[in-house]
């Protein structure tokens, strides 16, 4: 197991998000990019959040070997239930044995119809 922490965002129900609040111990899927992997949320500065919140959190991946090259500062990733996006997140810590100069899970998309 790993712990980082990091910012997130509770979807709001009318943006598909959960139509109700959630808990430290928390147990969504979290997406980096196309990589999937487990784990649980502890909420940082309050008990619980409801949609639409934002808050810190100490993400604990179970399993964090399937999305380590995504472990960086400043990464992005989804919160998901299931096939449905209930929120986002960015890492704001990680582990100093992990970090790394540059990277990142989703990045933003390049222009490629330029010429070079």
């Amino acid at each position: 197991m790993l712990h980082v922490t990091a910012r997130l965002k509770l979807l709001k129900t009318a943006e598909g998000g959960r139509t109700s609040f959630v808990r430290s111990g928390y147990r969504p899927s979290f997406r980096f990019g196309n990589l999937y992997t487990d784990g649980a949320l502890t909420f940082l500065d309050r008990q619980q959040a409801y949609p639409g919140d934002e808050c810190e959190v100490r993400l604990t991946l179970v399993n964090p070997d399937y999305v380590m090259e995504s472990l960086v500062v400043g990464a992005h990733f989804d919160i998901m239930e299931g096939p449905r996006h209930v929120g986002e997140g960015t890492i704001l810590s990680i582990p100093t044995a992990l970090q790394k100069q540059e990277g990142g899970a989703r990045k933003e998309p390049q222009d490629l119809t330029r010429s070079r």
